[in-house]
């Protein structure tokens, strides 16, 4: 059997929580989804997956030393039916970036291990993450936001008048 995958909608609901735990509201920087920032140009790198190893693409690293926003790193651990997300200071991953193993492909990699309600990174011991809370998602549930993706996508590619008529029709059979 195949193992499940952090998916984007996993992502996404892992920045929902971030964004209603901090009162902010996060934007990708440049195409990578996983490098976010704030309205102030705090740096949030959003990690999360079923297993207990997490990479970096160097890209990352060497963006966050340019910009040296003091920033924010979040794993998150995904399970079978909830989201625990842990947070802890970027800075002191930056710093240590040596001491992480890589991939062939040049990719920086690190292995979690959780303690309660904290999270270490087992290369860079100094690094403790905090947990931030835990949200529960279920696969009928995440299914249910995948069809919602679906059904916006194809809204978009309607042009107005379409999606005028689409709302009118709605509406009337809502009205019965």
């Amino acid at each position: 059997m195949k193992s499940p995958k952090f998916s984007e909608h996993d992502r996404k609901k892992v920045i929902s929580k971030i964004e209603e735990h901090f009162s902010i509201h996060l934007s990708p920087v440049g195409s990578r989804r996983k490098f976010l920032e704030d309205d102030e140009g705090k740096s949030y790198w959003v990690l999360g997956g079923y297993e207990d190893w997490h990479g970096i693409p160097p890209e990352m690293l060497e963006e966050e030393e340019r910009r040296s926003t003091n920033g924010l790193l979040v794993i998150a651990k995904r399970y079978q039916n909830r989201i625990d997300v842990y947070s802890g200071a970027l800075q002191s991953l930056i710093e240590h970036k040596e001491m992480l193993s890589h991939t062939k492909n040049g990719d920086y990699q690190f292995n979690i291990n959780i303690r309660g309600n904290h999270l270490l990174i087992k290369e860079v011991p100094e690094l403790v993450l905090s947990k931030l809370g835990e949200t529960p998602y279920y696969e009928n549930e995440k299914g249910a936001d995948k069809k919602m993706e679906e059904i916006k996508t194809l809204i978009y590619k309607l042009s107005p008048e379409e999606r005028a008529e689409l709302l009118k029709k709605l509406a009337n059979k809502l009205k019965t």
